[in-house]
């Protein structure tokens, strides 16, 4: 009896463990998916900043080729005008005034050039920072969603339950055996009385 409380006791420990390596298997198998998943966001969130961050530097790029342009545009208009102020003939303090002209009038373009192209910088800047700030808001998004990895089952517990059920029907097997037959002491009541029965007619 105590061999089949073992056995039970046994069987009944190493099927729980199993069901907890099954468990656990699974959750692993989980756990995996949700960190490919996890990676494979990543890799979109970076490719997206990418595609955002080229865009944003090839507008940059356009404002400095297109005030690269309109400078050497003001340029060749400003010596057209001092050639035009030469060609007329004046001389004298007046050709002097003219010619600054020309020069202060360029002078002043060039300012708004390299004004446009501050402000175009900063808008860059300002366009990277957002950029940056959704990919991160977009990687924690992604964190949040990823599964904790899962702790494997310890096997103490199958020791543990191996031990009791071994205890158990080291118990059961205690409890269930006869009782040892005692035998009368010499010369006591209970051997004089088996005595006189035995010879007893």
């Amino acid at each position: 009896m105590g061999a089949v409380t073992f056995v039970s006791g046994a069987l009944s420990s190493i099927a729980s463990y199993s069901q907890e390596q099954q468990a656990y298997s699974a959750q692993m198998s989980a756990y995996q998916r949700s960190e490919q998943a996890y990676k494979q966001q990543l890799q979109l969130n970076a490719d997206a900043a990418n595609r955002a961050y080229t865009s944003e530097q090839q507008k940059l790029q356009g404002e400095f080729m297109k005030a690269s342009q309109e400078a050497q545009n003001r340029l060749s208009q400003s010596l057209q005008a001092q050639g035009t102020v030469l060609a007329s003939g004046r001389s004298g303090q007046s050709i002097g005034l003219l010619m600054s002209d020309a020069e202060r009038e360029y002078g002043r373009d060039l300012a708004n050039i390299a004004q446009n192209l501050t402000f175009a910088r900063q808008d860059y800047f300002t366009g990277a920072e957002g950029i940056y700030q959704q990919q991160k808001s977009a990687n924690n998004v992604a964190a949040s969603n990823r599964m904790l990895k899962p702790t494997a089952p310890s096997s103490i517990g199958l020791v543990t339950g191996l031990a009791g059920a071994a205890l158990g029907g080291i118990s059961t097997y205690s409890s269930l055996k006869a009782p040892a037959a005692t035998v009368p002491k010499p010369g006591s009541l209970e051997s004089i009385n088996k005595g006189i029965a035995q010879y007893s007619p």
